[in-house]
């Protein structure tokens, strides 16, 4: 913790201000300079808390923060085990731009788009626990020079001859690209890290240990050799568009032929750490959870959104009245048509079925992948799905068909027994959605023995 040097209150950073300020005084400092000294500026570490859930075992850093509250990968409230640990320092940050009342107003429009969603997400007290959170991320710097050369040709035609042209198009290219940025955390989706993606480089800054004061920070637990091959591909893309690009050989006549290989220019790289902030809100559930991140730069959000059965039953059903009235004057339905329109039903079910219970098993073994004892958990929690009923109405309606009776009365009977089969059916895959929209609650204890 950090304090005043005029009255020894608690110094923290100001996100209106972009500066630190005593929560007593109200003294305002600069962050890039208070409290260093000469010493400070050799070292390559600093002093921090490492907490550890024990519910789930994730950790967590922070310099000056508490150990109560809320875990936000688990949803538990829980009192940390800590540990005071010397931290190696990033290079780069990019502080807060977005306070948390401004994070809690981007959530609202996100969510209040989606009709569905449960009331509790809206709950005040439930935005509160929103967490300021510094992600690690690895910044892969090149620097490049060399020849390249590609092959094009050209195909026009003159009088009454086509012609053929072939070219070879060469050049030198040189230059850098700094920062190219790789979320270092195991625990922290990438898929989540994708969303709320991109970071920008104007409002990076050389890293101080101040920009923490008043938030907490992720371990950076992956080694920078994990993400080069897909650093170094990214650079090639880059390059490429550069190359094909309006200061390269675009040209609507000619076509380039086959891929640029960036490997084939001499590059250096470098590699520094950088530390970027997203606002982190958990959902806990029984035995589910669902998260909600803001990016605490750009703004842009991410949300796992349930959807409340109630409301959707009630919706639904208002919705189908009209529209069954509205069929029912304008259009005639033969009793042979009815098992053909359920059995279509059926068909889309059972199709949707099987889709929603990939990304489940998708997610979750995402969510699980440390812990080895909770897989059988996640298998059995995937078994059951809406396929069964969807699958009978299925059934019922091709039967019919094959059967074809001369009495209307089986129509009606095979395709209202059809259609209940299909509204269990669909009720069955709307909690299969939730499932899908939330996640395991992760358990990260078995990472430290692999």
């Amino acid at each position: 913790m950090a304090h005043c040097s005029n009255c020894g209150g608690e110094v923290r950073f100001s996100i209106d201000s972009q500066d630190l300020e005593c929560v007593n005084c109200k003294t305002h400092f600069d962050p890039a300079t208070y409290n260093r000294t000469p010493e400070s500026l050799e070292q390559e570490v600093y002093k921090t808390k490492v907490f550890t859930c024990p519910n789930c075992g994730a950790e967590i850093e922070s310099s000056d923060l508490s150990v109560t509250g809320f875990c936000a990968y688990c949803g538990s409230a829980v009192v940390f085990n800590s540990r005071i640990k010397e931290a190696e320092k990033p290079q780069k940050i990019i502080p807060f731009q977005i306070s948390k009342e401004k994070c809690k107003d981007l959530y609202l429009q996100k969510i209040r788009s989606f009709y569905y969603r449960q009331k509790d997400l809206e709950d005040p007290a439930y935005l509160d626990r929103f967490v300021g959170f510094y992600l690690p991320y690895w910044l892969y710097s090149y620097e490049f020079n060399g020849d390249f050369s590609l092959k094009g040709n050209r195909n026009y035609t003159s009088g009454n001859y086509a012609i053929h042209e072939d070219y070879n198009l060469s050049g030198n290219l040189q230059g850098d690209v700094k920062g190219i940025p790789f979320d270092a955390s195991l625990r922290f989706d990438d898929d989540i890290a994708g969303v709320i993606a991109p970071f920008s480089k104007e409002k990076m800054k050389d890293f101080s240990p101040n920009y923490l004061l008043g938030f907490y920070s992720e371990i950076a637990d992956t080694e920078s050799k994990t993400y080069e091959k897909e650093a170094f591909s990214m650079l090639g893309e880059e390059m490429e568009r550069t190359i094909l690009g309006p200061n390269g050989f675009n040209r609507p006549d000619i076509k380039v032929q086959g891929k640029f290989d960036a490997s084939c220019l001499h590059h250096e790289m470098t590699v520094d750490r950088g530390m970027f902030p997203i606002w982190f809100l958990s959902y806990k559930k029984n035995d589910r959870i669902s998260y909600a991140i803001v990016n605490g730069e750009t703004g842009k959000v991410y949300c796992d959104i349930p959807i409340d059965e109630k409301k959707f039953h009630k919706s639904s059903l208002l919705i189908a009245i009209p529209i069954f009235l509205v069929l029912n004057l304008l259009f005639q339905i033969s009793a042979e048509t009815l098992p053909i329109i359920t059995l279509v039903l059926s068909v889309f079910l059972i199709i949707l079925s099987q889709v929603q219970l990939h990304k489940i098993r998708v997610r979750d073994r995402e969510a699980l992948r440390y812990s080895r004892n909770k897989r059988q958990e996640e298998e059995n929690n995937t078994e059951q799905s809406g396929t069964f009923r969807a699958l009978l109405a299925l059934i019922i309606s091709v039967l019919i068909l094959f059967w074809h009776p001369v009495r209307d009365e089986y129509y009606y009977i095979a395709a209202v027994l059809s259609a209940v089969a299909s509204i269990f059916s669909l009720r069955r895959m709307i909690k299969k959605f939730n499932l899908l929209s939330t996640r395991s609650i992760p358990d990260f204890f078995e990472k430290k023995e692999e």
